[in-house]
């Protein structure tokens, strides 16, 4: 899960940087393994429908929530 905590860690700047549109599949492949981590199935579920369905628009929400909050939308 080195992954996840290095993600966190990374300034501001990376984090917007690493949302814009194809490279927003890095927070995608975070988000499905903070929910592993967490052995939280469900979220799993939802964040590959999204990734697939949603994912060319899911980098503006993401983008905007890393602006605004400093980290990705998560449920």
């Amino acid at each position: 899960m080195e992954f996840v905590e290095w993600m966190d860690k990374q300034s501001l700047g990376i984090k917007a940087l690493l949302s814009i549109f194809y490279l927003d599949l890095t927070w995608i492949i975070y988000r499905i393994i903070k929910a592993s981590k967490n052995n939280d199935s469900l979220k799993m579920v939802i964040w590959i429908l999204i990734a697939i369905f949603a994912g060319y628009i899911w980098w503006i929400v993401d983008l905007i929530f890393i602006l605004v909050q400093g980290k990705v939308l998560e449920f």
